[in-house]
C-alpha cells in the first residue's frame, strides 16, 4: 500500500521541474525573438529577464528542496501544486506582455496595466503557495524536519506571506498609475518598486534569519 501512494511523486517532481523549466525557457526565447531596436531597450530587457529570472529560480529552487520532505499525496497539497503550476506556466505569457512594452510595438496601454495587475497576483499567488508548504513543513506534529529546523521554516514562511502580500497589493489600480523615474526609465510604476522592494524585502530577511542562526 505505502508503495502504491508514493509512485506517483516522481512524476510529479518531473512534471514541476518540467514546467519551471519552460518558463525559465519561453521566457529566454521571447528575448531571443525580438531583439531590442536600441541600447536603451537592451538594458531594460536585461533587467526585465533578470527580475523574472530571479523569481522563478528562487522559487524552483526552495520548491524543490521543500517538496524532497514534504508529503504531496494529499488533497490539499496536490491542488495547491496543480495551482502553483498553473502559476508558473502562466508566467511566461504575462511577462511576454510586460516585456513588449520594452519593444518598438507597445502593447496598448490598457492590455500592459491589466498584465501588469495579474503579473501581481500570479507571483503574489506563486508566494502565498509557497509560504503554505514551508509552514506545513514546520508542523510539529508530521515530524517532517529535525526540531533545529523548524524555527528557520516558520521564519521563511512568514518571508513568503510578506512577499506575497506585497505583490497581492501591488495588482490594486492605483499603484499602477503613479509613476517615478526619468525617461530613460519610462517611469516606473509604484507597482513596480513594489515588486523590487519585495524581493529585497525577502533577500535581506532571510539573510537576517540565517545569521541569528550562526549567532553564538
Amino acid at each position: 500500500m505505502e508503495e502504491q501512494i508514493q509512485r506517483p511523486r516522481p512524476r510529479i517532481e518531473s512534471l514541476s521541474d518540467l514546467v519551471f523549466g519552460l518558463a525559465l525557457s519561453i521566457g529566454a526565447f521571447a528575448l531571443v525573438s525580438s531583439p531590442p531596436i536600441d541600447d536603451t531597450g537592451f538594458y531594460k530587457d536585461v533587467i526585465t529577464f533578470g527580475f523574472n529570472f530571479m523569481v522563478l529560480i528562487s522559487m524552483w529552487i526552495r520548491y524543490t528542496r521543500i517538496m524532497s520532505a514534504l508529503p504531496i499525496e494529499t488533497r490539499r497539497t496536490m491542488l495547491l501544486n496543480s495551482v502553483l503550476l498553473f502559476t508558473v506556466s502562466l508566467e511566461p505569457f504575462i511577462f511576454n506582455i510586460l516585456r513588449s512594452g520594452n519593444s518598438a510595438s507597445h502593447p496598448a496601454p490598457s492590455l500592459y496595466e491589466a498584465a501588469s495587475s495579474f503579473f501581481g497576483i500570479d507571483v503574489g499567488a506563486m508566494m502565498l503557495i509557497m509560504g503554505v508548504f514551508t509552514l506545513a513543513l514546520a508542523s510539529e506534529e508530521k515530524h517532517l524536519v529535525p526540531k533545529e529546523m523548524l524555527n528557520h521554516l516558520r521564519s521563511e514562511a512568514e518571508i513568503w506571506f510578506t512577499s506575497a502580500g506585497i505583490f497581492l497589493v501591488s495588482a490594486l489600480p492605483v499603484f499602477g498609475k503613479i509613476s517615478f523615474g526619468t525617461a530613460s526609465l519610462t517611469g516606473l510604476t509604484v507597482r513596480e518598486y513594489m515588486w523590487f522592494a519585495a524581493l529585497l524585502i525577502s533577500w535581506i530577511r532571510g539573510r537576517a534569519v540565517e545569521h541569528s542562526e550562526h549567532a553564538p
